[in-house]
């Protein structure tokens, strides 16, 4: 038998152990009492969800942010500006949970950012959503470009719609669906967090994008400009 799966099916054993052995000194001590079978089945998904949720973000940020050699392989360049790979786990979360698909599908490259309707958040300015609207308008740009922008409290709702598995797994296979479901989704709602807090301009036709480094009118103007054939 493969040593892989000699080694997986010690540690779902050791796992399955350690619970039987929790949940009977709990039963016999008297601290389970009280608890409902649906306080359990809470807590699993929860524990399922947020074991799956952590470590990717990480993962994401780096491939986002980092300018080390780990990810100079994903990366390339056109007209001076850094051309990053979406991960592929972005786009698997778009596609399970049917969030994002505008980006993704669009027929044209996409900016994408948030800004505050409101005008309370100055890093938000409604102003610079405005003016890249009615330039991206112009008969020059309108070609090449899709606006998809949220305001805020929009964006942090469709953050908010995230959930974690719908019910108890009953094999190890679907336990690493329902956790890989739930990282696809992880990393993802991160993509466009880090593509918030700037703009990113995506290219779905080759899923790559430009995250760039400030919120300014003129520059962004120009990257849009010099990237409309890429």
């Amino acid at each position: 038998m493969n040593k892989n799966i000699i080694n997986k099916l010690k540690e779902a054993g050791s796992f399955i152990v350690c619970v039987v052995v929790l949940l009977g000194i709990g039963y016999y001590t008297g601290f389970l009492k009280g608890f409902t079978s649906e306080d359990f089945v809470d807590t699993y998904q929860k524990i399922v969800y947020n074991l799956s949720k952590k470590a990717p973000s990480k993962e994401v940020r780096s491939n986002i942010l980092s300018t080390g050699n780990s990810t100079s392989k994903k990366s390339s360049s056109y007209e001076n500006y850094r051309l990053r790979t979406i991960p592929q786990t972005v786009i698997d979360g778009a596609y399970e949970s049917n969030t994002w698909l505008d980006v993704f599908n669009a027929d044209k490259k996409v900016i994408f950012y948030v800004y505050d309707p409101s005008g309370n958040n100055r890093s938000l300015s409604p102003d610079f959503h405005e003016r890249i609207e009615y330039y991206l308008n112009t008969k020059e740009m309108k070609p090449y470009y899709k606006v998809v922008a949220y305001s805020a409290s929009s964006f942090k709702n469709i953050k908010a719609g995230m959930i974690g598995p719908s019910k108890i797994c009953d094999s190890l296979e679907e336990c690493n669906k329902q956790r890989k479901a739930a990282s696809d989704y992880s990393n993802m709602a991160e993509f466009f967090k880090q593509c918030g807090k700037t703009s990113c301009i995506i290219n779905p036709y080759n899923n790559k994008y430009v995250i760039l480094k400030s919120r300014n009118y003129a520059a962004t103007v120009q990257a849009l400009s010099n990237l409309k054939e890429w």
